[in-house]
This record gives C-alpha cells, sequence and structure tokens, in this order.
C-alpha cells in the first residue's frame, strides 16, 4: 500500500441540534473510529456529514426528505422542547480534491422560517470561508425597515462555485465525493445490470457496482486486489478471495468467490452461496480500496458498523485494513465492537468516544479515567469498550486539554 499519508480533508466537525446531537466539536484523524453504545448517536455523525454532501448536491428540502423532513432531525432536549434550527460547520485542510492546497470553513443552518410554512426548512444561515477571506454573503439575512427577513430555500455554494474561484469549486466537489456506506446484503448480492455502468464509477452507498469495482481493481490496479483477498483469507475461513466478472455484452457484473477445498483444490462459488459476512467484508474492503479512493479522488470514506455478520475472533485484523486505507483517504467508521479493536495498531488517538446517558448524545476524545486504565495497564482498549467504561471527555476536561467546544 501507499506509505504516503494523503492529506487530512476534514479536520473540524462541529454540530449543533441535530437529531440526537445537541452539541459537538470535534477534529477527525486520518482515521477516525467512533466508539459507543449502540443507540449512541454514531450514526447521526456521520449523517450530518452526509446531509452537507446531500444538501449542497441537490438542495436541504430533498437532503431531508428521506430523514423524514426537518422535524425528525431536529434535535429534542430532554425537557422534551424542540429545537428550531440545526447547524454544521466543517472546517477542511490541505488539499480538498487532491490539487488545490487551501483552508476553508463551510457553515450551514438549516431551520424553520417563523413567518412561514414551520414544516418547510429555510437556509437560515451560510458562510463560507476559504483562507479566512469569507466567500458568501453575511451569515444571517438582513431586514430592510418592515421589510420581512427573506431566507433561502437552497444554498449558495454550488451557483457561487460556477462562477467564483477555483478554490470553492474545488470544495464542492470534494463534498460531493465523499461517500458514507451502509451495506445492504441484497444489495451485494444482486446481478449488476445498470445500463450503461462501467468499472470507473464509484461503489455505491448500499454496495452496488461491487463486481465492476473488484473487476476495475484487478485490470488496474493488481496489487490492490491482492491486498483486498489477502485480507480476506485471514479473516474468512478457507477463503483465497472475491472476484468481479464483467459480461461487457450483456453489460452485466457479478461476484464469484474462491474457496480452498479440503484436497487442495480452488473452487468457485456463486454470488448467491457466498455468506453474509464474506459479502461485507469484501465490500468494506472494496469500499476503502476503490480506484478512485486509490487515484485521490474520494477525500472522505465514512463506514457504518464494518464488522457487522464477521466472526469476532477476525474482527481485529481488518483493523489493519482501516489504517492502511487512511493513508489514501482520511477515514470515519462507527462501531460497537471491542473486538475490532483487538489489534496492535488501534490507537486511543484514533477514537472518538460516543455515549448517551440519558441528555443526548455525547462526543470526545476518551476522558482521563480511562487514559489511565490503559497507561496503567489494567484494563486493554477492547476491554475497555466492552466494560462500559469508556467515556467522552467532559467539556470542562477539554477545555483543559485545549479542546474547548467554542461556539
Amino acid at each position: 500500500m501507499n506509505d504516503q499519508k494523503a492529506p487530512v480533508f476534514l479536520t473540524r466537525l462541529r454540530v449543533e441540534n441535530y437529531r440526537s446531537i445537541g452539541f459537538c466539536d470535534v477534529r477527525p484523524g486520518p482515521l477516525t473510529v467512533l466508539a459507543g453504545p449502540n443507540a449512541a448517536g454514531k450514526s447521526n455523525v456521520l449523517d450530518a456529514l452526509r446531509f452537507v454532501r446531500d444538501a449542497v448536491r441537490a438542495s436541504p428540502a430533498r437532503a431531508l426528505e428521506p430523514r423524514g423532513g426537518l422535524d425528525e432531525v431536529l434535535h429534542r432536549r430532554p425537557a422534551g422542547r424542540q429545537a428550531d434550527s440545526f447547524r454544521i460547520h466543517l472546517e477542511v485542510g490541505g488539499a480538498a480534491h487532491g490539487r488545490v492546497p487551501f483552508n476553508a470553513a463551510y457553515t450551514l443552518e438549516i431551520g424553520t422560517d417563523p413567518e412561514g410554512d414551520p414544516s418547510l426548512p429555510v437556509v437560515r444561515s451560510e458562510r463560507l470561508l476559504i483562507d479566512g477571506v469569507p466567500q458568501t454573503e453575511p451569515p444571517y439575512p438582513q431586514p430592510r425597515g418592515e421589510e420581512p427577513v427573506a431566507f433561502r430555500e437552497d444554498t449558495l455554494l454550488p451557483s457561487r462555485a460556477n462562477r467564483a474561484n477555483r478554490e470553492v469549486r474545488a470544495l464542492v466537489s470534494a463534498l460531493g465525493r465523499m461517500r458514507f456506506y451502509e451495506f445492504l446484503t441484497p444489495e451485494l448480492r444482486a446481478l449488476d445490470d445498470t445500463p450503461g455502468s462501467r468499472g470507473g464509477q464509484p461503489l455505491s452507498e448500499r454496495g452496488g457496482h461491487l463486481g465492476r469495482v473488484l473487476n476495475a481493481l484487478e485490470r488496474h490496479y493488481p496489487w490492490a486486489k491482492e491486498a483486498i483477498d489477502g485480507y480476506l483469507s485471514t479473516m474468512i475461513d478457507n477463503a483465497v478471495g472475491v472476484d468481479g466478472v464483467e459480461v461487457r455484452e450483456a453489460n452485466f457484473a457479478f461476484v464469484v468467490g474462491r474457496f480452498l477445498q479440503a484436497d487442495g483444490h480452488v473452487t468457485k462459488v456463486d454470488r448467491r452461496s457466498l455468506s453474509d459476512g464474506t459479502l461485507r467484508l469484501t465490500a468494506v474492503l472494496a469500499a476503502l480500496f476503490q480506484p478512485l479512493v486509490l487515484d485521490g479522488a474520494m477525500p472522505l470514506i465514512g463506514v457504518e458498523e464494518p464488522e457487522i455478520s464477521l466472526h469476532p475472533p477476525m474482527l481485529g485484523a481488518l483493523y489493519d485494513a482501516l489504517v492502511a486505507a487512511s493513508r489514501n483517504t482520511q477515514v470515519i467508521v462507527t462501531t460497537q465492537s471491542a473486538d475490532l479493536l483487538d489489534n496492535a495498531a488501534a490507537d486511543p488517538a484514533h477514537l472518538l468516544v460516543v455515549r448517551d446517558d440519558g441528555a443526548g448524545t455525547t462526543i470526545g476524545p476518551i476522558d482521563e479515567t480511562g487514559l489511565r486504565l490503559l497507561a496503567d495497564g489494567v484494563l486493554t482498549l477492547p476491554e475497555l469498550l466492552r466494560s462500559g467504561e469508556m467515556r467522552p471527555l467532559s467539556p470542562p476536561e477539554r477545555e483543559e486539554h485545549g479542546e474547548g467546544e467554542q461556539r
């Protein structure tokens, strides 16, 4: 794999009043593992990023439709009062599209219109800074005399990218190339007969085009395909590899497994007979090492619970793949599995702990107590997560460490 580390795309993420998150302010690294129990709010962190991507590609209203509308994503405080807007702030550093170096800060606030239909979302504020220079209008609409405030329904970023400087265009392009994976086994197992589809497209976020992506890796990046097969053979009993077969004349593709039999022969296994674990692991690895990642065109990959359907004793090896992939793109994964962390490469610095103790989602690095337990050898990283004692730094502790959540 590439020994040169890719620049970190997302250097800071601040989220306010989005789903279970009242407020969080985190600084992801090349590899970030969002670790915590079920229903703690891990997926909401990735979904906040995905929302910005979707809103910029289409519109806030269209991004909210599959999420159930504005009412479904506005944070409800423990007392039951619901926020009337949410805000997501991204800071980008390094090379956003692999070519244009810059630093950018983008803030998007979506909420209700006090003078309009409360169910319809509007852009309450939007602000972009490139190297500290504002690229959009002031963050809030300005009233003129007795005229009502005119909130917008669409973001300004895409339209400004069409006529603004190359940094804005690069940011819009890079945000649109982020991918967030939550695989569906039927999608992975299905025959890919998408009209006109070829191996240059990304793996779809539910697992479509897996056969074409594997085939493209075999043809253009054989070393990466060999690495994927190596991980598969390490983690799946008797596995030799999984291949993509593309029938160009009929314009369809599918996957086929190769397994070692007791007599030493390698047998091919049809896609319909492959286990869920084999398919999902193949998809995770294909997402991490797909051609667009290796080309430097995909700045960030998010993967929901890559450990699903895998045997716990095999999970530690998956961490090696996450570390290797983070040399080519920024990787953020969610997990509730202690077994995933059972690897010498698992570093407490990679982890952001996600918990919800009834007052909303809290996110942060491992707290002082947890770090002491690790440093003193009382608990290992997997044991700390398994015991339920892995907790995030509280806001006062973060201020002491220079990680204050500044609004």
